[in-house]
C-alpha cells in the first residue's frame, strides 16, 4: 500500500469520525445567583461540571472580549468559577456569546457601550445594582432551567410582539443573538468527536432557543438534571474559600443586605468553613452579620470595629466584584471598591450615624475620602448621600 494511498485511508477514517456529532449539555443559570442560593452555590456547579466530565465548555462571552480577559461585570458564574475551573482541571475553554458592533447599539439604543454604567447607578435595573428579592431566586434548584414551566415563560417572552414595532428590538436582538451563539456552538462541536461531550453554561433565558438550534441540526440534547442531585457531600468537596467570601461580600455588603433580602443558610454555611480563619476579613464580616441578626448593638458594634482598626493595615477584600477599578462601586454594591480600613471606617459612620453622633460620623467619612481621586469622590459622597444616610 503506498503512503499516499494510507493517508487517504486515515484522512477518511478522521473525516467519518468528526460526522459523528458530539453530545451537548446547556447549563442555564443565574448570573450571580450561585451568591444567593444555597442549591446553585459555585461548589454545586463544580460538582456538576466534575459528572458531566466535559470534553469542553462553552462560556457566555464573546471571542473578542474573551481574548481580553473581558468579562460581563455581573457574570459571576463565568469569569469567577467556570474559568478558573477549567484551567485548573484542563478543560478547554470556548467564548460563543456575540455582541452588536458601537454602530449597531448606538443605531438601536442611543447607546454605544451597553457595558458602561452612568456615574451613579439606580437601585435595580438594567446597569444598576444586582439584586435578588423573589422568592425563586433563593429556592430555585440548579436545573431550573430545564424545566418545563420556566421554559414556556421563556417561550412566551420570545413570542409576545410588542404592539409597537419599535419596541420589539430588544426582543429581536435577544433572538439574533441567541442563534448566532447556537452556530458558535456548533463550529466547537464539530471539532469533536461522538464520544465527547461539550458543555455550555450559559444565561438560562438563552438555553431553550440554543438547544431548539442544536436539535435542528441533528445534535443529541442532554439535559443537565440526567446527571442526578448534587448532594451536600459533593458541595463540601467542591468547597472553596475563595465561594465563602464571595457570599458573604454579595449578602453582608451590597444591596441585597440593605435589602434584609440575604440567603442565611448560605451565609451561616460560608461562616462554618472559615471557622479557623482568623483574619480580621472574616471578623469583619462577622460583625455585619451579627449587626444584621440583631445580636449585638450598634454601640457593640463601634467597639468592634474601632477594635479591628488598631489591627488592619492595607488589606483588600478577597473578592469585590469590582470590574472598574477607577469606580467606587462594584455591581452589587455602592462601596464595593474599598480596602478592608475604608470599609471598616465607612461602617463605623454609618453605626454613628445610627446613634446620631454627627462629628463621629463626619470624622470617619473624612477619613475615608481622603486621598480619593475626583472622580471616586464625587461618585461616593452621592452614594453616601443615598445609601447613608
Amino acid at each position: 500500500m503506498s503512503v499516499k494511498t494510507l493517508l487517504f485511508i486515515c484522512f477518511l477514517s478522521i473525516q467519518s469520525l468528526f460526522a459523528q456529532k458530539a453530545k451537548v449539555v446547556v447549563l442555564g443559570v443565574g448570573h450571580s445567583s450561585q451568591l444567593i442560593n444555597y442549591n446553585q452555590q459555585p461548589a454545586a456547579i463544580r460538582a456538576f461540571i466534575n459528572k458531566v466530565n466535559p470534553s469542553a465548555i462553552c462560556i457566555e462571552r464573546s471571542p473578542e472580549e474573551f481574548s481580553k480577559n473581558n468579562f460581563y461585570e455581573f457574570t459571576y458564574e463565568q469569569q469567577y468559577l467556570i474559568v478558573p475551573y477549567a484551567k485548573a482541571n484542563k478543560i478547554p475553554l470556548h467564548p460563543i456569546d456575540w455582541l452588536p458592533t458601537e454602530q449597531d447599539l448606538d443605531l438601536s439604543f442611543g447607546i454605544k457601550d451597553l457595558e458602561v454604567p452612568k456615574l451613579t447607578r439606580q437601585k435595580t435595573g438594567f446597569l444598576g445594582f444586582t439584586t435578588f428579592t423573589e422568592k425563586e431566586d433563593f429556592e430555585d434548584g440548579l436545573y431550573f432551567a430545564d424545566g418545563k414551566n420556566y421554559r414556556d415563560s421563556i417561550a412566551a417572552w420570545y413570542t409576545n410582539h410588542p404592539e409597537k414595532t419599535a419596541f420589539d428590538f430588544p426582543r429581536r436582538l435577544f433572538l439574533y443573538r441567541t442563534y448566532l451563539q447556537s452556530k458558535r456552538i456548533q463550529k466547537v462541536l464539530e471539532n469533536h468527536r461522538k464520544s465527547d461531550t461539550v458543555l455550555v453554561v450559559i444565561g438560562a433565558f438563552h438555553k431553550d432557543d440554543i438547544e431548539k438550534n442544536l436539535k435542528e441540526n441533528g445534535y443529541e440534547i442532554i439535559q443537565p438534571n440526567t446527571f442526578g442531585v448534587v448532594t451536600d457531600e459533593e458541595i463540601r468537596n467542591h468547597f472553596m474559600k475563595e465561594d465563602a467570601y464571595a457570599i458573604l461580600s454579595f449578602n453582608l455588603l451590597g444591596r441585597q443586605e440593605q435589602l434584609q433580602r440575604v440567603n442565611n443558610k448560605l451565609i451561616e454555611y460560608a461562616f462554618e468553613y472559615l471557622q479557623d480563619d482568623t483574619s480580621i476579613e472574616k471578623q469583619f464580616f462577622a460583625i455585619k452579620n451579627s449587626l444584621l441578626t440583631n445580636t449585638i448593638t450598634s454601640k457593640e458594634s463601634i467597639d468592634q470595629y474601632l477594635s479591628l482598626l488598631t489591627k488592619v493595615k492595607e488589606e483588600k477584600f478577597t473578592w469585590t466584584g469590582v470590574k472598574d477599578f477607577s469606580r467606587i462601586d462594584s455591581y452589587f454594591d455602592p462601596f464595593g471598591n474599598m480596602n478592608l480600613k475604608q470599609r471598616i471606617r465607612l461602617e463605623l459612620a454609618r453605626e454613628y450615624r445610627k446613634l446620631s453622633k454627627e462629628k463621629e460620623f463626619k470624622q470617619q467619612i473624612s477619613s475615608v475620602l481622603d486621598g480619593l481621586d475626583e472622580y471616586k469622590t464625587t461618585m461616593l459622597k452621592l452614594y453616601i448621600e443615598k445609601y447613608l444616610l
